[in-house]
């Protein structure tokens, strides 16, 4: 007996003395995967923030285990060190779609949940039994664009036939956000005049702007990363293209280092993605509002932008909402279960928005249907404003 107990406590403090924090005998160990270095790592660590707010907030006895991943393969292999070394029932996750996809993908197969906090690529939740979203698709936020382009930006225009362009990534996020683009507008009466793909390592910038001249638009709906977003939209300005509105969406137009590098450039631009913590307070329930001041006081960053927003309802509702009717022994299958259950009424989530996924069967499966959406648009260098829809305007 005491030959073991000098051996627990040797074992223990080897795991000390080599880093590895220890758990203690109810806490759950959840994996975490975001961009925390390259091109993504802004919105990664402030998703990430948002989680671990969460976190606190909550007071779950719950550890993270975060792994940087910046491409999709390192994404993967992040799901398979989770689950082999640490043994995770569930990963949250990853800001970036291409990212996601890999990731949730793997999970699926390892059949542990994946919780993701802010990609919004459509096919992450398609045909997946293990993974969940909290944040809008990326099909929705493009139907966000087009419809406030329909019902404000047209109205008083005198435009018997409106013309768009849609600039897209030529992947699965500008794939998902501008094919919810080309179905709706077709409906709505707007003619979408050309879809100009590219890649975002190998794009010129000009060339674009010209093509885009060309085709005469009088709005322009863009699906870009923060790079190639910046110079893009610098190219356009350049080449004096007149058009009556510019709407991106969530890799860069909203984020505030696009404002920053463009100065007044960005001015007037709008962005269709997921709300800020500045959301409009008629927006939300009581419950929402005493949240959201208490998300607030937790968060650690300066303030909470969009990603931080999204990862903190991603978190809550994980460590709130799902963990709590997990049963006793927490384990994917129990966190499914207790995932689909989920009902959070909308205006309770920070965002305004609420938490309900799509049921086992639906082509959705794990999507969560009452995820907010809105417009923003920057009114200054550096400060933007949600302008649509008018329930959540500031």
């Amino acid at each position: 007996m005491i030959r073991r107990l000098a051996l627990a406590i040797f074992l223990v403090m080897l795991a000390v003395a080599c880093g590895e924090s220890v758990p203690s005998n109810h806490e759950t160990v959840l994996g975490a995967i975001y961009p925390l270095s390259g091109p993504q790592a802004p919105g990664g660590k402030q998703e990430l923030a948002g989680v671990q707010a969460a976190l606190r907030v909550s007071g779950a006895n719950v550890r993270l285990q975060v792994i940087d991943a910046t491409t999709p393969e390192e994404a993967s292999a992040a799901v398979d060190r989770l689950v082999r070394d640490y043994h995770v029932p569930a990963i949250l996750g990853t800001y970036g779609s291409t990212l996601s996809a890999s990731a949730s993908a793997r999970a699926e197969e390892l059949k542990t949940v994946y919780w993701e906090t802010g990609a919004v690529a459509d096919p992450i939740t398609v045909h997946g039994h293990y993974v969940f979203r909290t944040v809008a698709t990326g099909s929705a936020l493009g139907r966000m664009a087009v419809t406030f382009t329909h019902d404000v930006l047209l109205t008083g225009s005198n435009l018997t036939a409106p013309r768009a362009a849609i600039i897209r990534v030529d992947d699965i996020y500008g794939g998902s956000v501008g094919g919810g683009e080309q179905e709706l507008a077709k409906s709505m009466g707007i003619n979408v005049v050309d879809v100009i793909e590219y890649s975002p390592n190998a794009f010129d910038a000009n060339v674009i702007a010209a093509r885009l001249a060309q085709d005469r638009p009088d709005f322009l709906w863009d699906v870009s990363y923060l790079d190639d977003g910046v110079a893009i939209w610098n190219a356009v300005l350049q080449s004096r293209l007149t058009l009556k509105g510019a709407i991106g969406t969530s890799s860069a137009f909203c984020m505030p280092e696009f404002s920053r590098r463009l100065g007044a450039g960005s001015v007037g631009v709008y962005a269709a993605d997921k709300p800020d913590a500045d959301v409009s307070q008629a927006a939300l329930s009581a419950s929402g509002r005493a949240l959201l001041a208490r998300a607030k006081a937790a968060y650690t960053g300066d303030s909470m932008d969009i990603p931080a927003v999204a990862g903190f309802v991603g978190g809550w509702t994980l460590f709130h909402d799902v963990l709590p009717n997990a049963g006793g022994s927490i384990s994917a299958e129990s966190i499914r279960t207790a995932a689909v259950k989920v009902d959070v009424r909308v205006g309770d989530s920070i965002n305004g928005g609420g938490v309900k996924f799509a049921g086992p069967g639906a082509l959705d499966e794990g999507q969560n249907v009452r995820a907010a959406a809105v417009v923003g648009r920057w009114q200054a260098v550096g400060v933007m404003k949600i302008v649509y829809p008018p329930a959540y305007a500031n």
